[in-house]
């Protein structure tokens, strides 16, 4: 699940905004929605009356990462593996000359498919980490 949160851009630690008007960090994000954006916090704080004086907004960001719930990777990572796989096996029959009974045309379009699916789960495993 993709979430947003708030963090200072130099240190890239977690930022919380206190109702003083304090700012605090930690180890643990500040869940934000996705909507979220700079622009809405500060409308939110000014809007609800939450002090804000003291906080330098010029030094947070605001950013997008994924939620993954512990254990939830591996598995991520081996459904992302699936397309790489088939299209291997998809190539070893369509190249294999021993295999006569297999429809040339047709492994050519899973081929095909699976080739544009690998691309989207390499990309997806090379930003993983």
């Amino acid at each position: 699940m993709k979430v947003k949160t708030l963090r200072f851009k130099d240190t890239k630690e977690f930022v919380h905004i206190l109702e003083d008007g304090s700012v605090a960090t930690s180890a643990v994000p500040d869940v934000l929605p996705l909507t979220a954006s700079m622009d809405l916090l500060k409308t939110y704080f000014k809007i609800s009356g939450q002090k804000t004086d003291n906080v330098d907004f010029e030094n947070l960001e605001v950013v997008e990462f994924d939620f993954i719930e512990s254990g939830e990777v591996g598995a991520d990572i081996r459904n992302k593996l699936s397309p790489p796989l088939n299209l291997v096996s998809l190539l070893d029959d369509y190249f294999d000359e021993l295999t006569y009974d297999i429809d040339k045309d047709k492994a050519k379009e899973f081929i095909l498919k699976e080739m544009k699916q690998t691309l989207v789960s390499v990309e997806y495993l090379s930003k993983l980490f």
